[in-house]
C-alpha cells in the first residue's frame, strides 16, 4: 500500500497515525479485559504494508503509548505481550494477494491463529514471571486454565475487530480501488 509520491506518503503517514491513535484510545477506554483491536490493527498493518516494519511499528507504538498511560506491570510481561502481538502482523501478511473468497476465509483463520499464539505466549510469561503459580506442570496447567475466560474475550475481540477493519479495507479496495485487488490476485 505504500505510496511513493509526496501525497501518497502523507496519506500513508495519516493512516498509520490514525491506526496508532485508535489503538491507544481503544486500550485506555473502558472495555472488557482483553477485548481490544490491537491484534486486528496488527493484521491490518501486515495486510496493507509490504514493509512489515510499518505494521510492527503500529502495534508497538500504540502499545507503548497506552502502556505509559495505563502502567507497565513488568518488562518481561510487556516483552511477551508485544511479541505475541507481533505475530498478528505476520498473520495479516498472509492475506496479501488472496482472491476475495480466500481473503474472506483467511481473515478468521489468521485472527484465530493470532489469538491462540497470543494466549500461549502471554500466559507462558504469566507462569514464568508473575510468581502467581508454582513452577511445575500443575502450576503451568493452572495458569492456562485460569486464563481461559480472558482467551474468550481475546478471541471475540480479535475476530470482531479484524472482521470489521480488514473487511472495510477490502471493501474499499474492491469498490474504490479495484485495480489494487486485481493487482494482488
Amino acid at each position: 500500500m505504500e505510496l511513493t509520491n509526496k501525497k501518497g506518503k502523507i496519506l500513508t503517514g495519516l493512516l498509520i497515525a490514525g491506526m496508532i491513535g485508535f489503538a491507544v484510545v481503544a486500550r485506555i477506554a473502558p472495555h472488557p479485559a482483553n477485548f481490544a483491536p490491537i491484534a486486528a490493527l496488527g493484521m491490518m498493518g501486515g495486510y496493507l504494508f509490504a514493509n512489515r516494519k510499518l505494521g510492527l511499528g503500529i502495534v508497538m507504538v500504540g502499545m507503548l503509548i497506552s502502556d505509559l498511560i495505563i502502567g507497565i506491570e513488568s518488562m518481561e510481561m510487556r516483552l511477551a505481550v508485544y511479541g505475541g502481538l507481533m505475530l498478528a502482523v505476520f498473520a495479516g501478511g498472509f492475506l496479501r494477494g488472496k482472491d476475495n473468497k480466500s481473503f474472506a476465509l483467511g481473515v478468521p483463520v489468521a485472527s484465530l491463529g493470532s489469538s491462540i499464539a497470543f494466549f500461549v505466549i502471554s500466559n507462558l510469561a504469566v507462569f514464568a514471571f508473575s510468581g502467581m503459580y508454582a513452577h511445575n506442570i500443575s502450576g503451568l496447567a493452572l495458569c492456562y486454565i485460569n486464563a481461559i475466560p480472558f482467551f474468550w474475550n481475546t478471541l471475540a475481540g480479535d475476530l470482531l475487530y479484524s472482521g470489521i477493519l480488514l473487511g472495510a479495507v477490502r471493501m474499499i479496495q474492491i469498490y474504490a480501488m479495484p485495480e489494487a485487488v486485481s493487482a494482488r490476485a
